[in-house]
């Protein structure tokens, strides 16, 4: 019989052991509660074979300062596991696998066999709504995102977009393209061009190597490759040379701006998308979806990006980096350039798809959300933005 201490914070320990352990192989030894003084003294004497730890985000920060004491110490820490950390399962495999009900806790084991295959190999493959893709394993973010659920990256955001863009573009798929700009290993245009529009070709730029060499990898194995256009560069303003850090737990958050002082650092060449679209010969007309993800440096793209909104009716679906916006000086230009475009409403994707409303804010409002855009970056989810709105 397995001895475990329940260290409850949250009053759910009960309910999640019902619903996530084997029964009659653990016998719950005791139950800490956030007011019981002795709560150290029972981790630390050690007679039992697990902690589970039940926090929520207001007291991980308690549990943390208990467990840096404990490992100034010298007392383990390794059979304390924080319940919702699919990571911890993983740093102890004998426990989810004799604890862990598996039929309720999938996601758990899928976890499990991702983090072993990554300790053995460079590269992953995994299959998730029928399409394949290739990733480092080194990249817990997306890969390990589809590993967990089963589930293509983004594909919700992405059927958002392709819907709120029926509604208020009138789109029509059967011809031209869809720009994915930070496109990454080619998780957000593979699934939009084989289970949305797929009519559409795909027009394609990453500028770090080696997603590229994946993103070129995945169109192949998707037999996307010759509806493709792809540019190994980044998009700004202008032509130029910038440093990118390159995060490499999560390729995708790749950015100009360095995140962390381990980020190593990679030389990329910039080009206006105006530019590369004219040496592609791709006209306005012809782009039906934008959909960019740089990690903060989307106002850059949509100032070399003029021509195109001008031009053209495209809806424009962007990740929004507020505080990095602001902290470049670029939060003013790029509301200017936008309305000038036509672009003077949006929709957060994010509240869109928690309530299934459809609240349009004026552009303007993003200014106001400066103030609660958590740091670094100011990430505050995604937005739609809306052209020419009739009111």
């Amino acid at each position: 019989m397995i001895k475990l201490v329940l260290w409850d914070y949250t009053g759910q320990s009960s309910s999640w052991c019902e619903k996530f352990l084997r029964p009659n192989v653990y016998e719950v030894v005791r139950t800490l509660k956030p007011d019981d003084p002795d709560q150290a003294e029972v981790v630390m004497r050690g007679d039992w074979d697990y902690v589970l730890v039940f926090a929520d985000d207001d007291t991980k920060k308690v549990f943390d300062e208990m467990l840096a004491t404990m490992q100034e110490l010298n007392v383990s820490t390794d059979r304390i596991i924080f319940v919702d950390k699919l990571v911890d399962w993983s740093d102890n495999p004998a426990a989810a696998h004799l604890l862990l009900n598996p039929t309720e806790a999938e996601r758990i084991f899928r976890w499990l066999t991702f983090a072993n295959h990554k300790q053995w190999h460079r590269y992953a493959a995994c299959e998730v709504d029928g399409l394949h893709y290739v990733a480092t394993t080194a990249d817990r973010y997306i890969v390990g995102y589809s590993y967990v659920t089963g589930k293509n990256h983004a594909a919700d955001e992405m059927q958002a977009f392709h819907a709120l863009t029926k509604k208020y573009y009138r789109v029509d798929d059967s011809e031209g393209y869809f720009l994915d700009l930070g496109a990454n290993i080619g998780t957000t245009g593979i699934y939009f061009l084989t289970k949305l529009a797929p009519n559409l070709k795909l027009f394609a730029v990453e500028p770090d190597a080696e997603n590229f060499k994946l993103l070129r990898v995945n169109l192949i194995m998707n037999e996307l490759e010759n509806r493709t256009t792809l540019v190994n560069c980044g998009l700004g303003e202008d032509f130029d040379t910038l440093t990118m850090y390159r995060d490499l737990k999560n390729p995708g958050g790749n950015s100009v701006f360095r995140l962390r002082e381990e980020f190593p650092a990679e030389t990329i060449q910039i080009a206006p998308l105006d530019y590369l679209l004219a040496e592609s010969s791709i006209a306005p007309e012809e782009v039906k979806y934008i959909w960019i993800d740089t990690e903060g440096f989307e106002p850059q793209v949509l100032f070399g990006a003029r021509n195109l909104l001008a031009r053209s009716n495209v809806p424009v679906f962007m990740e929004c980096n507020l505080l990095a916006w602001q902290n470049s000086g670029s939060f003013d230009r790029l509301i200017d350039l936008l309305a000038a475009t036509g672009y003077r409403h949006f929709i957060s994707v994010d509240e869109h798809l928690q309530t299934r409303a459809e609240k349009i804010y004026p552009l303007y409002a993003l200014k106001h959300f400066v103030k609660d855009a958590p740091p670094p970056l100011g990430q505050i989810g995604d937005i739609f933005l809306i052209k020419n709105l009739q009111a």
